[in-house]
C-alpha cells in the first residue's frame, strides 16, 4: 500500500500564501521558487487549460521528448490512480556527464494533484506533489491555469552539499519551464 497521501489542500489555502511580489512573478510569466538547502516550492503560469496542463504531466512515456535532462520514460506499472515510472537522467556536471535512473510511485488525485515518491534512485529520498491550480482573474485573463510542485530531497554527497543543492533546484526550474513550454505547444497545435 502506498504511502502517498491522498489529500487534496483547498485552493485558497495553497494559493493565499503568495505576496504580491509573488504575483507579480507569476505575472510576467517566471518561475517563482521558494525554499532552498533539499525543500522547494516552484509555481509557473500558463495559458492553457487545466485539462491541457494535466495531459502533460501525466504523459510520463513521453517525458523523454519534453523533459531537458531525461532520456529515457516508462511506465512500469498502473493500476487506476497509482503509476509507477522509471526515467533515465542524463546530465553534464563539471567535466563528466552522469546519468542516474530513478523509480517514483505517482498517485493522481481528482485531475488536480499528482503526490510522488522516490522508490529506488541515486538519492536518500524525494517526494512531494505536482499541483494545477485555475489562474485567479486578477493575474490576467490570457494565464488561465497555475502548474506548481512541492517536492523534498536530500542526496548522500558529503562535501558537494551545496552543489548538489544547486543543480537540482537547476533542474527543477528547468522542468517546470520545459513542462509549460511543452503544454503551450500542445495547445496551439490542437488549435490549427
Amino acid at each position: 500500500m502506498s504511502r502517498l497521501s491522498r489529500q487534496v489542500q483547498p485552493a485558497e489555502a495553497y494559493l493565499a500564501k503568495l505576496t504580491e511580489a509573488d504575483w507579480a512573478t507569476l505575472a510576467k510569466r517566471n518561475v517563482l521558487v521558494k525554499g532552498g538547502q533539499g525543500q522547494y516550492g516552484l509555481m509557473i503560469a500558463t495559458t492553457v487549460s487545466q485539462a491541457t496542463a494535466w495531459a502533460v504531466l501525466t504523459d510520463y512515456g513521453s517525458f523523454y521528448k519534453f523533459l531537458p535532462t531525461v532520456v529515457k520514460s516508462r511506465v512500469v506499472e498502473s493500476d487506476g490512480d497509482r503509476t509507477i515510472v522509471e526515467q533515465v537522467d542524463r546530465r553534464r556536471i563539471l567535466l563528466t556527464t552522469m546519468e542516474s535512473k530513478v523509480l517514483t510511485e505517482n498517485l493522481e488525485l481528482h485531475g488536480q494533484q499528482i503526490s510522488f515518491r522516490l522508490l529506488e534512485g541515486n538519492l536518500e529520498y524525494m517526494y512531494g506533489h505536482w499541483r494545477i491550480d485555475a489562474a485567479p482573474p486578477s493575474l490576467g485573463g490570457e494565464l488561465v491555469c497555475l502548474l506548481s510542485q512541492q517536492v523534498r530531497a536530500e542526496a548522500d554527497v558529503g562535501p558537494f552539499k551545496a552543489m548538489f543543492y544547486n543543480l537540482f533546484e537547476a533542474g527543477l526550474v528547468d522542468t517546470i519551464k520545459a513542462l509549460r513550454t511543452e503544454m503551450e505547444r500542445r495547445a496551439a497545435s490542437s488549435n490549427l
